[in-house]
């Protein structure tokens, strides 16, 4: 029942692009979950590879203006994410040090939020859904 609907809705999305008269843009990052219908119809494809590590230090620069600049290259070198994945750590730094719960150095802290930043990379995570209840 839940392919039906999948393949009646990529089924309207693909006309409606056929029928569209102007420009779409469409990003994604995950290219290899695009259906070969999809990619198609696309006439232009650029990929964009990730932030290098200079480029990465600037980034926690912009962010975090008070960061050091040693600080911001170590972070750069040690996590490898993306432009928007840096601005998602920044804002729970600055987030955090609004409501007061930074309670260690905030290189330590942002270090932290680094490595909780990926689902990922994460070995225990909060569960999202329902609990089962002990009766």
């Amino acid at each position: 029942s839940v392919d039906k609907m999948e393949n009646s809705i990529q089924n309207i999305i693909l006309q409606e692009m056929e029928s569209l008269q102007g420009i779409m843009i469409a990003t994604t990052n995950l290219t290899t979950n695009l259906d070969a219908a999809f990619e198609r119809r696309f006439i232009y494809k650029i990929k964009f590879d990730r932030p290098t590590v200079e480029a990465r230090s600037h980034i926690w620069q912009t962010f975090i203006g008070d960061l050091s600049q040693e600080d911001a290259q170590t972070l750069a070198r040690t996590h490898d994410l993306s432009g928007g994945e840096i601005e998602n750590v920044a804002r729970k730094y600055k987030v955090s040090t609004i409501l007061g719960s930074c309670t260690k150095k905030p290189f330590e802290t942002i270090d932290e939020l680094c490595s909780q930043e990926r689902i990922s990379e994460q070995t225990s995570r909060p569960r999202i859904g329902f609990m089962p209840q002990a009766v």
